[in-house]
């Protein structure tokens, strides 16, 4: 909910009371409650956001970008290994499943990564975590310890 106090003192005064002289003294009577309220709803939006924030990856990528104020520089990738989707469901038709052997001239072939191939990149951890060079490790770090879940290990990238 949000309240323009302004517009709120404008309605409430009687329309043939609505003078710029009256309309300017109440404007600077009401002042402190609009200061007021505007701090009221940036603490609202910033306690909204923290409760709200959680281990997951978008979630906690958006967390960190408005804390920080970084539009796209902070960006969370986690492992994927990338597989094929190929449904278990034996009601699914033929047209749902992936095909593994395209007909006639189509020369794109899905692919297909090694056992461990993309591992390599992502080394022993779950998660990369890519900040600026002007960011602080351990500020961020913290964060993410923060709201990591359990045996999550993660690596700090400077780009």
């Amino acid at each position: 909910m949000n309240i323009d106090i302004r517009n709120l003192v404008f309605q409430l005064t009687p329309p043939h009371k609505r003078l710029p002289l009256r309309n300017a003294w109440l404007g600077a009577l009401a002042r402190p409650f609009v200061d007021l309220w505007d701090s009221f709803e940036s603490w609202r939006d910033n306690t909204r956001m923290m409760v709200n924030v959680n281990s997951q990856k978008m979630v906690l990528e958006g967390y960190l970008r408005k804390k920080y104020e970084r539009d796209i520089s902070i960006k969370l990738e986690e492992y994927d290994d990338r597989l094929l989707e190929v449904s278990k469901n034996p009601d699914e038709g033929e047209e749902s499943m992936p095909e593994f052997f395209p007909k006639g001239d189509q020369a794109l072939k899905p692919e297909i990564s090694l056992q461990g191939e993309l591992r390599e990149r992502f080394e022993d951890v779950d998660l990369i975590v890519h900040i600026p060079a002007d960011l602080d490790e351990n500020l961020i770090s913290t964060e993410i310890e923060r709201y990591k879940q359990a045996q999550v290990k993660y690596k700090i990238r400077k780009d």
